[in-house]
């Protein structure tokens, strides 16, 4: 999208080609109107004029204003008018701005600067960021300029202006809306013909015929007879539509490794499920229109605009890696092209707009989704996390920890440790104090030492002043929790009231430490399994161990099965050889390619599955793609469930849990 100020700049440049168009100083305004000379005027508008070209525009518009404040109409106000319009958008003051804009407008409606002053509110509006008014303005302008003689050159530029306007500003939507409020003539049909180009760009074949009939019907002598005969040329090529692939090919590099067999694996399928579809003879017809991304973000960005820019693309599937896909979804919104990336799990790609689409749950709804399955599931309401300051395990850590405070629950302590360290000692000697320091019960002292605004603020927290009175009578020591509640320790403390410990007896590992229910580790490599499970162990710490995908190693929790049991973790895959479905499947692809399908044909294949039958529904536009996409929830693929939520990004996550050398999925769960 070309950027306001950008577009302003090219616009201001036709603005001295525009003024000097109008007639001579005594002719400004319409012959009804009386014009006084005035040789003051006029050297004050001089003046103004040289500040102006000094780019002083502060200084221009108050000595233009001088010009205007005569109690008569001289040869200059007009004129002097439309420069202080201008001088104010120059510094800023909009405001100011259209007021003398208006002004010229309404006291001299005849005034040859007429177009020029709508042409100066036209860019004001721009750099406003007020593209609905520009374009208003900016077809005034044409309307007026269209009338005199000599103006093609100048007609040309401003249909230029209104262009780049409708183009990078103006939505498809709104220009429907100014379409239908449009009371005739060439500006009509020329934001009819710009709505057709919108609905070719988009796919919108049936849309753009019927813009076509109109423009047809109701504008035989065309006023721009080359554009209507492009849109017709459009419209008469077969529309065969195609969905984009943006995967990481590696055709030049089949030494590529992980990378490489990722895209082909994703590749793979996809083809295999365009292939399935195509055999039902009532599908709409679809081909894949494949671009090798290589893994760089530049390569990507460069074959998503010419797919973008390829009408009878649908859509797009990709990319592979968060990166590339970060880089891209800009551009994708900007092209309103629906992009679904099957893989790349990094927060914030879907929030960029909403065209882009995540298959893959983000760091943010893995990390929900275990606290979602500790709190509500598990039951568990005091957690601590453990984790390493590598930047995604750092981000599925605070998201955790967020969440399960969010869910009612308490984090008693959070410790971070270096990746590739192996040595935790003082990590988990920190957990264990923490956790023993959480679990100890306060106890409240009622003696000569509690003061009556102490007595005033637990009667506030709904200790009756009678059960008060009684316990200071008695000199009791009483524990908080059996008036406060469980959250008793965080109720004194807000109001300031001391309170001392139930069990003083130093930590020692002699002692298995219980306290902690729950400890969420988000390990950045499996290989972290060993180090982190045996010190847990050894550190006498007792918890439900709780884990991000990098758990889900057989081989490693085999290894380090003593400490292992019982372990949980997420997992955006889950499949199961015994399901129907699953198993058809698994026939199906092992026919076609010889081999057993993996985890990067699923993921392919349930992507386009998905997106294949939205189009066979009707969804044959990109707007109605991204719309159909919107409204997809809990959509049975084989590897997971899918759901876009309203941020667009997938909510379902398989639980998994290790135990007996297997690993079995517990629960599934949706993170919304």
């Amino acid at each position: 999208m070309l950027p306001i100020f950008s577009l302003c700049k090219r616009l201001f440049s036709i603005v001295l080609l525009l003024f000097s168009l109008t007639i001579a100083p005594f002719c400004l305004m319409h012959a009804q109107q009386k014009v006084e000379y005035s040789a003051e005027a006029e050297t004050f508008f001089s003046d103004a004029l040289a500040l102006y070209k000094k780019g002083d525009y502060k200084g221009a518009a108050l000595a233009f204003e001088r010009v205007t404040q005569s109690s008569t109409t001289n040869q200059r106000t007009t004129a002097a008018l439309v420069m202080k319009g201008k001088a104010h958008v120059y510094f800023g003051d909009y405001t100011e701005a259209e007021k003398t804009l208006k002004s010229l407008l309404t006291q001299y409606p005849s005034s040859d600067y007429k177009g020029d002053a709508e042409y100066t509110l036209g860019l004001m509006y721009l750099r406003a960021q007020l593209p609905e008014k520009a374009l208003e303005s900016l077809i005034t302008c044409w309307k007026t300029v269209v009338a005199q003689p000599k103006s093609a050159v100048l007609q040309d530029e401003l249909v230029a202006a209104m262009d780049s306007t409708v183009d990078n500003y103006i939505s498809l939507s709104l220009l429907q809306q100014l379409v239908s409020q449009a009371p005739g003539g060439s500006e009509r049909e020329f934001l009819l013909l710009k709505l057709g180009q919108k609905q070719a760009a988009a796919g919108d074949y049936k849309a753009t015929a019927a813009t076509l009939d109109l423009l047809r019907g109701d504008y035989a002598n065309s006023t721009f007879p080359e554009r209507l005969s492009d849109l017709q040329t459009k419209l008469s090529r077969p529309h065969d539509l195609k969905l984009g692939l943006l995967l990481p090919l590696f055709q030049k590099n089949e030494q590529a490794g992980r990378e490489r067999e990722i895209g082909v694996g994703l590749y793979e399928g996809i083809s295999f499920a365009l292939e399935e579809y195509s055999k039902n003879p009532q599908a709409t017809k679809i081909t894949l229109e494949a671009r090798d991304t290589e893994r760089e973000p530049s390569i990507a960005a460069e074959a998503l605009k010419a797919l973008a820019d390829d009408a009878s693309v649908l859509g797009i599937i990709g990319p592979a890696f968060s990166h590339e896909a970060l880089v891209v979804s800009g551009q994708a919104n900007e092209k309103s092209v629906p992009i679904i990336t099957p893989t790349a799990n990094a927060n914030g790609i879907a929030a960029t707009g909403p065209f882009v689409f995540q298959a893959n749950p983000d760091l943010e709804t893995r990390a929900r989704a275990m606290a979602s399955y500790a709190v509500h599931i598990l039951k568990l309401k005091r957690l601590a996390v453990l984790a390493p300051k590598e930047q995604t395990s750092k981000a599925l850590a605070e998201a955790f920890a967020k969440d399960v405070v969010r869910l009612g629950a308490e984090v008693v302590a959070t410790e971070w440790y270096d990746k590739g360290t192996t040595n935790l000692t003082r990590q988990l000697t920190n957990l264990r104090k923490k956790g023993n320091d959480a679990a100890q019960e306060p106890y409240i002292a009622f003696n000569e030492r509690m003061t009556q605004r102490e007595l005033s603020k637990l009667n506030k927290l709904g200790i009756s002043m009678k059960v008060l009175d009684t316990l200071m009578a008695t000199r009791r020591v009483v524990n908080a929790t059996d008036f406060l509640g469980e959250n008793a320790k965080s109720k004194l403390d807000a109001i300031g009231i001391p309170y001392t410990s139930s069990d003083p007896r130093i930590d020692s590992l002699q002692r298995i430490m219980t306290a902690i229910q729950g400890l969420y580790c988000p390990i950045s490599s499996s290989t972290e399994i060993g180090v982190i499970s045996s010190q847990i162990a050894f550190f006498g710490i007792e918890t439900k161990m709780l884990g991000s995908g990098e758990w889900n190693n057989i081989s490693e929790l085999n290894a380090n099965k003593r400490y292992c049991k019982g372990v949980v973790f997420e997992s955006d895959t889950y499949t199961d050889s015994k399901e129907a479905d699953y198993a058809d499947f698994t026939n199906r692809f092992s026919q076609h390619y010889n081999r057993l399908p993996n985890k990067n044909n699923l993921y392919g294949y349930d992507v386009a599955t998905l997106v294949l039958s939205i189009i066979q529904k009707g969804a044959t536009t990109r707007e109605q793609l991204k719309n159909a996409l919107s409204e997809i929830r809990s959509y049975k693929s084989l590897h997971s469930k899918i759901s876009f939520s309203p941020r667009r990004v997938n909510s379902w996550l398989h639980i998994l849990e290790y135990s007996n050398e297997t690993i079995q999925r517990v629960a599934e769960i949706e993170a919304e």
